[in-house]
């Protein structure tokens, strides 16, 4: 009996230690970071962007430097403290400015009505932001990175506003949806045929890639858990625990914040994915009339590199464009790449100054 006693406690420790670590990050942890530099600034604050009040983080080490606006990935996946987690460089050269997006994040209630999201609210709201960042910082205009979801807003915010950026940046940009997802699919079957994998055979065998019928949110669940056991996500990661973590250690959210962060995510995934699905910027985006740069992930299939260059291809920029492989990275080149991430953004910024 004293055996199966220590056996049983023993085992229980690590789970209870890990409680209390989780407890102990989730207390002690809210509000601005320190700013990145003496004389730098980190500002955790809302906007009222369409009506309604939402959540930005501003940081760089000098004040008057370049505005970066970053768009996060989704919909739904709000991170104010990726940049800052994972590319902190940029904020020595860039005022770099985070949004957590109408419904995500910070930027969400047990109130909010997620039937008013659309990608139009969203664009809508981005350019408030737009003008907003502009007035604060006395600036023309800025850069602007979108990153995966981020970059369905970031392409139409600059074909419709040219005239407010100095170029674009793309980092796993989305094309055409219905296609990409038919190709991810594909690719995870066959990744799971190779591997001798009954089970994700079993489990990906009933999914359609359409995602249209009942069910659909909870199939896209499946085939993205067995696309990042794949390596379609990241290439140097099987798992999202590190996206877990670092979302627990992010002083810029509070427990409240991350007990609702997974509701705003699902709702708002839900509610924008049939609108997402139904886009083709082969179609619909042929032009844009500022310096355009893709970045993509050699073994990105969540948003398939294959379509991103075809895009990149056909898209007409005669302000110029650039196409950067990142042949270490799948879909989330900040995680898999983040030194060569900011190497290529500085090059941009020296080359449109």
């Amino acid at each position: 009996m004293r055996r199966l006693l220590v056996s049983g406690f023993t085992k229980t420790m690590p789970v209870v230690a890990l409680v209390g670590l989780v407890l102990i990050i989730l207390a002690i942890r809210f509000g601005s970071a320190k700013p990145p530099a003496p004389g730098g600034i980190s500002f955790l604050e809302q906007i009222k962007l369409g009506g309604v009040q939402q959540w930005v983080s501003i940081r760089g080490a000098d004040p008057h430097a370049p505005v970066l606006l970053f768009l996060h990935g989704g919909p739904g996946s709000a991170s104010l403290a990726k940049l800052r987690q994972q590319t902190p460089e940029l904020e020595q050269y860039f005022v770099v400015v985070n949004w957590d997006q109408l419904g995500a994040g910070k930027s969400t209630s047990l109130a909010f009505d997620y039937e008013t999201l659309s990608i139009e609210q969203m664009v809508s709201d981005a350019h408030e932001l737009v003008a907003y960042l502009k007035a604060r910082f006395g600036v023309e205009k800025l850069y602007l990175m979108g990153f995966s979801w981020g970059t369905v807003i970031g392409l139409e915010l600059t074909a419709r506003y040219p005239q407010d950026f100095y170029a674009y940046i793309s980092v796993s940009q989305l094309v055409f949806p219905a296609e990409g997802e038919r190709l991810s699919l594909e690719f995870v079957r066959q990744a799971a045929q190779q591997a001798g994998n009954d089970q994700a055979l079993a489990e990906l065998a009933v999914i359609d890639p359409a995602y249209q019928g009942a069910g659909w949110q909870s199939q896209l669940g499946i085939e993205r858990n067995w696309l990042v056991r794949y390596g379609g996500v990241y290439h140097t990661a099987d798992s999202y625990n590190h996206e877990i973590w670092s979302l627990l250690r992010a002083q810029e959210y509070s427990v409240f914040d991350v007990c609702l962060w997974p509701l705003g995510s699902s709702r708002s995934l839900g509610q924008l994915w049939p609108e997402v699905m139904a886009l083709d910027f082969f179609q619909n985006r042929s032009a844009i009339e500022i310096p355009v740069y893709f970045f993509v992930g050699r073994f990105d299939y969540n948003s398939p590199a294959e379509l991103a260059e075809q895009y990149f291809q056909h898209l007409n920029a005669p302000m110029g464009k650039g196409l950067v492989w990142f042949e270490n990275s799948a879909h989330d080149l900040f995680f898999d790449e983040p030194q060569k991430l900011v190497q290529e953004t500085l090059a941009i910024l020296e080359s449109t100054r």
